[in-house]
């Protein structure tokens, strides 16, 4: 496309241009609020998709109203949670470093980037498979299962893990992969597709009108979903094979040393920031087990309506990514401050009228997931005290995001080791002695309020720090 004077559209290929060059048009061109709003918006739709689609099996399991059922789906959560340990490992780690490298117009390192973390997530998700089969006895003791929850958490784990681990792991990687190269809405379709067909199948496979599976209906419906939406990004790549530097070739794959080391850097750190959200949970769940199957059931339901604006900081912090770290490898600053401010900016103001609403209608939110009322006095409280760290939560996303789009993966692990190990664990002890039952709902908008301070001072001395340099970061 054209202007009236015959120059290029902004943001638009030319005629001519080679592949690549069409691919560096949105990083280096476009305005900033449309290349971020073309970045974040397809992959916060993506994230709101995903949130319903987690709310579903809640919600449709919720009009079991059995806590019993409800409860299985709350305590397998850590371990689907554990899934994303692999997906940033090899999903961010490489989408990081494919950016990067595209930055650098360094093109067939973008290919065989692609390829390793596609393999590796592949290998690393048939072993988790493999080892929640085989010490599923020990898993359902770690979750904190009890004699009354036991029988239908495995049910729900075998469909979801046992099975799923692999289609669940590999549509996130493959999602991470095509958004690295600017296709944000390639990737979020095929996140979607999977997820609105989960949202399909939950009452045929939960409710007694349907199959009546319960929890494990729930189960085999997210198994499903997750193998179409695979296959989608399979018939992308098919399809755009020569219009995408996204590679799952198997003789592109190799042991890169240099490669590797790039996925890790930034992937290690996120894993373990992953596996100790998992560690977070699974101490939250214990000891909230130890008040009932309500009390489980409500901090469940909690969790996932809180899970919406969680997941649309996280969909905007994923979202800019391969824009940061695109302009940092070129060494384009301010194009790239410009982009993190901007963000900042909108998503602040969005959390804060989300904390409003949580906090004015807890109750009444609560009760569209069960009518049971001691599950809806418990969540009403539950939530009016988690829905405090929104804000905070969103800062720290999106400053860790820009760490790991910059490859400073050390920054972004100390982040986590400070959110979970330092504050938000002991918080959880300490709270829980104090305050019993409603004092776990405080840990973690205390962890993140800390965790945005340090979040702000450190953004602010690095983008200080450029000025004074004049280098990039």
């Amino acid at each position: 496309m054209q202007d009236e004077k015959g120059q290029p559209t902004e943001g638009q290929p030319t005629e001519g241009q080679s592949i690549e060059e069409q691919k560096v048009e949105l990083f280096e061109r476009t305005s900033i609020p449309r290349a971020v709003m073309k970045m974040a918006v397809p992959t916060v739709l993506s994230s709101l998709v995903m949130v319903i689609y987690n709310l579903a099996d809640t919600y449709f399991v919720g009009m079991l109203n059995d806590p019993v059922e409800n409860a299985a789906v709350t305590l397998a959560a850590p371990v689907l949670l554990a899934f994303n340990a692999v997906n940033n490992l090899f999903g961010v780690g490489g989408s990081s470093l494919m950016s990067r490298f595209l930055g650098k117009k360094e093109y067939e390192s973008v290919r065989k980037s692609s390829a390793i973390s596609f393999y590796c997530a592949l290998a690393f998700s048939v072993l988790f498979s493999l080892t929640a089969g085989i010490f599923h006895v020990q898993l359902l003791g770690i979750l904190g299962t009890s004699s009354d929850t036991a029988a239908a958490t495995w049910q729900y784990l075998r469909w979801t893990t046992l099975c799923g681990a692999v289609p669940a792991i590999l549509n996130v990687v493959l999602a991470n992969l095509v958004r690295s190269e600017g296709a944000a809405l390639h990737a979020s379709i095929g996140t979607m597709s999977g997820c609105l067909l989960n949202i399909l199948l939950d009452p045929i496979f939960i409710l007694p009108m349907g199959l009546g599976m319960g929890a494990a209906g729930a189960g085999l419906a997210t198994f499903l979903s997750n193998c179409v939406a695979c296959i989608y990004f399979f018939i992308l790549l098919w399809v755009r094979r020569g219009k995408t530097l996204v590679c799952v070739n198997p003789r592109m794959f190799a042991f890169d040393t240099a490669i590797l080391k790039g996925i890790c850097a930034v992937g290690v750190p996120a894993a373990i920031q992953n596996l100790l959200n998992v560690t977070s949970m699974t101490v939250l769940n214990n000891f909230t087990s130890s008040y009932g199957s309500n009390a489980v059931a409500a901090m469940g339901i909690t969790q996932k309506i809180n899970m919406i604006p969680m997941y649309i900081a996280m969909g905007v912090s994923q979202g800019i990514m391969p824009l940061v770290g695109y302009n940092y490898a070129s060494g384009n600053r301010e194009r790239m401050k410009k982009a993190i401010t901007f963000t900042a900016k909108i998503s602040v103001t969005f959390m804060l009228l989300m904390t409003v609403v949580y906090f004015a209608g807890s109750e009444r939110l609560i009760r569209l997931f069960m009518k049971n009322e001691e599950v809806v006095a418990y969540g009403g409280r539950f939530l009016k005290g988690m829905c405090l760290e929104l804000v905070f939560l969103n800062v720290d996303f999106l400053a860790v995001g820009v760490f790991q789009a910059c490859g400073m993966g050390r920054k972004s692990l100390v982040f986590a080791i400070l959110r979970k190990v330092v504050l938000e664990i002991p918080a959880l002890f300490l709270l829980n002695r104090i305050w019993p039952l409603y004092g776990l709902a405080y840990a973690q908008p205390g962890a993140e309020f800390v965790l945005a301070i340090a979040a702000v001072v450190l953004l602010g001395r690095i983008f200080r720090e450029q000025e004074r340099s004049g280098t990039s970061l």
